[in-house]
């Protein structure tokens, strides 16, 4: 993408939020029209649109973005983009950014409500979301406070610490949270890390690894497939990956567990799971009697019936896994650990079969992060002792210990909460980096948010979200930044990246950084002091970061480089989960769970709801690839590759309702309804409608965005914290794929 002052002026039009407008803004930034180009320079940075943050390089003139592409040696990128990264100039000169603190005036908040913004100075709003948390807490206790945010970077966790917040709320229970319970106690702790390009064999429950456009881990596959790797796809519809795999196999949503057990149930009857590394290092003999037993039930033809997989191939392909390793099934974030009801037992399963296969921190096999030791704050200026969190959880996640246990979540209960378990309880929230489009209903959620007094968003877009803030902050985003970022996703022996800022901060932006620092500075000072009694200072602290992991004498000396990696053997773990009673080893029964309201063993459960009557047919929702979930859609060049989104359905099931192509249809579920266009298509089964997610925003101050498509996430329930206990959900799954619907022309 070659980004030029000619070109990048025709992509942009008026910003609504902008104050001067978004073109004369921009253009004071950068050189005057006819100034003689300067040479191009070469920064070294890395990506921040998804996890991996693939490794690049910019290309710089006269301050401005010319071109993206990847950072050679990089073992994440591999050397390469996707199209989001190679897009990621425009996320920075989007005419739509947020670029000043802003105030409401209008005190009536919904989606349709103009909030009359007046532009404020950092001073003013920072002394008021002071003043406001204090008065929170002085009346009500810190239970009133509420963040929706992630705890990074370590700033931002140590003034929340500091500050004794006990609800803070992220997206983790519709992405990974069951993953990180589940590996805990099984092989060792939550590893991004998949060795595919070692493997042999590669079984894919619902994950669309190829068409996901994480290159750390499509390249691995591609790599796999060259090496002679067989990969096998389980997916109700036929996507990308399921094209590429050796087989695929259409299964009823939502029934992969059913599958799973099934391949255990083959796997140990015939006792072809890998001998030498279960016997020493699994707790399988200790606790023999009690798998073998458990797993007799889930035989190959009970699976069939649940399924629709044939049993002899579900009995085929566990022999195939078990004797043609090695072997890995891995678990991805939403795409198996959040979708349904019963996705915290999938996991589990999941988990078994690679135990079983030997595989685990072994060649081929899901293996854990070898890294640099980047120190964190806390290490570096240890800090007085933190208050101790007290009051209730308004996502009610005290009510599944294990959960609560790794301190994540819960988007999906938090509605429920404050609406109906403890109205009036939350008077102050502070949104950093999230919409409520993240959310399932989020009709309800908006509503949920208008209860509260007051309520801060920092963003770098104008989201619905912002729509109901009274107070905005501009935030920088990752090309506006330094960091140095460890690998985890490719990491067979330690690689860091320099994040080194490619532009400064536009116009008043700021980092979150920044905003704890300060916050800090007004509410718990003490937090923030060094030794010498000087505040902290985010550049100084990553001076000292990088020196101690010894990365460089400085960031300046990092960055110079631009990746330091350590080149070392690969030795295989021989000692595994550290819990209590573990004694070190992987575990397939996990005799601490049920003190934790857990089963030891995964066990059927099904979906949470079923096509019935009124709602005949399976929903289901994607991502896609050219989209980072809700972040991308007003990227000009994204945009125009993918400008909205379609009730994707099979021709049958359009035949069947009259359903013609282009045309709107109605779509429906026990939360609500939608209208979009209708797409038709082979690839989706004749019992499901497909909708990708993402698009829906109302917020007009996205020129782009505002008002295109429809919002996915109205057809799906939330729920309250007492339904996943009844269903025996203990990790907490967010049940984004359990909808059913009904569909209907317009």
């Amino acid at each position: 993408m070659a980004l030029t002052r000619r070109n990048w002026l025709k992509t942009t039009g008026t910003g609504l939020l902008a104050a001067p407008a978004a073109l004369g803004a921009f253009e004071d930034y950068f050189q005057a029209a006819g100034a003689a180009p300067a040479e191009m320079t070469r920064v070294t940075t890395a990506c921040g649109i998804c996890s991996p943050s693939c490794g690049i390089q910019a290309w710089v003139q006269d301050g401005r973005i010319r071109f993206l592409e990847g950072l050679p040696g990089d073992v994440s990128g591999d050397g390469h983009l996707c199209g989001k990264g190679a897009a990621g100039a425009m996320q920075l000169y989007d005419p739509d950014r947020l670029k000043y603190p802003m105030k409401r005036t209008n005190p009536r908040k919904g989606l349709d409500e103009d909030p009359g913004w007046v532009r404020i100075s950092w001073a003013e709003a920072l002394d008021e979301i002071a003043f406001r948390m204090k008065q929170t807490v002085d009346n009500y206790g810190a239970e009133a406070l509420l963040f929706v945010t992630l705890p990074a970077p370590d700033l931002w966790a140590r003034f929340m610490n500091a500050m004794g917040v006990v609800n803070r709320i992220d997206h983790r229970d519709e992405c990974f949270q069951t993953d990180t319970i589940i590996q805990k106690y099984t092989t060792g702790g939550k590893t991004w890390c998949n060795d595919f390009e070692n493997s042999k064999y590669i079984l894919l429950f619902g994950w669309d690894i190829v068409a996901k456009a994480k290159l750390a881990y499509a390249n691995g596959i591609v790599k796999a497939r060259s090496n002679g790797a067989k990969v096998v796809h389980f997916s109700p519809n036929y996507t990308a990956t399921s094209r590429f795999a050796n087989e695929w196999f259409t299964i009823k949503p939502g029934t992969d567990l059913a599958v799973a057990l099934a391949m255990i149930h083959v796997i140990i009857g015939e006792n072809l799971y890998n001998k030498e590394f279960v016997d020493n290092y699994t707790n399988f003999g200790k606790y023999e009697t009690e798998i073998r037993a458990h797993f007799a039930q889930y035989t190959p033809e009970w699976a069939e019936q649940i399924s629709g997989v044939k049993a002899a191939d579900i009995r085929r392909i566990a022999r195939e896994f078990a004797t043609n390793g090695p072997a890995i099934a891995p678990a991805h974030k939403k795409s198996l650990c959040a979708n349904y009801m019963n996705s915290t037992q999938l996991v589990h399963a999941i988990s078994i079969l690679n135990i079983l296969a030997g595989t685990i921190d072994r060649p081929g096999g899901r293996y854990f992060p070898r890294r640099h030791s980047i120190p964190g704050v806390d290490a570096i200026y240890p800090p007085p002792p933190y208050p101790p969190k007290k009051g209730r959880r308004v996502d009610g996640r005290d009510k599944l210990p294990l959960v609560h246990e790794v301190d994540q979540g819960i988007f999906s209960t938090l509605a429920d909460g404050m609406l109906n378990k403890y109205p009036g309880m939350i008077k102050f929230a502070f949104w950093n980096a999230y919409t409520i489009l993240g959310f399932p209903n989020p009709p309800k959620i908006a509503e949920a948010m208008k209860t509260v007094d007051f309520m801060v968003v920092m963003d770098f877009l104008p989201t619905d979200t912002v729509t109901l803030a009274d107070i905005v902050l501009p935030s920088a985003m990752y090309l506006e930044g330094n960091d140095a970022v460890a690998r985890d996703y490719i990491a067979k022996y330690p690689q860091t990246v320099a994040r080194k800022a490619v532009s400064a901060p536009i116009f008043e932006a700021k980092s979150i950084a920044y905003v704890a620092i300060e916050l800090g500075k007004r509410l718990c000072p003490d937090y923030f002091k060094t030794p010498d009694g000087s505040w902290i200072n985010p550049s100084t602290l990553l001076d000292e970061k990088v020196k101690r992991a010894g990365l460089g004498e400085n960031f300046a000396d990092f960055a110079a480089k631009g990746l330091v990696e350590k080149q070392q053997p690969f030795t295989p773990r021989t000692t595994f989960v550290s819990v209590p009673g573990a004694e070190g080893k992987c575990q397939i029964y996990v005799p601490q769970f049920p003190a934790k309201g857990a089963d030891p063993l995964p066990k059927w459960i099904p979906k949470r709801d079923l096509p019935n009557e009124n709602y005949p047919y399976y929903y289901m929702t994607f991502i896609p690839a050219i989209h980072r979930r809700n972040t991308t859609e007003n990227n000009s060049i994204l945009h125009e590759i993918m400008p909205t989104n379609h009730a994707i359905i099979n021709p049958a099931l359009a035949k069947k309702h009259g359903i013609v192509e282009g045309r709107k249809v109605l779509v429906r579920s026990r939360t609500g309804q939608i209208e979009l266009p209708a797409h038709l298509s082979e690839t989706v089964p004749p019992d499901v409608v497909m909708v990708a997610h993402g698009f829906g925003h109302v917020s007009r101050a996205m020129s782009l965005a505002g008002g295109v498509g429809a919002r996915d996430g109205d057809l799906i329930p939330d729920a309250s914290i007492d339904d996943f206990v009844a269903a025996g959900n203990y990790g907490g799954a967010s049940c984004i794929m359990d909808a059913v619907c009904s569909i209907e022309p317009l």
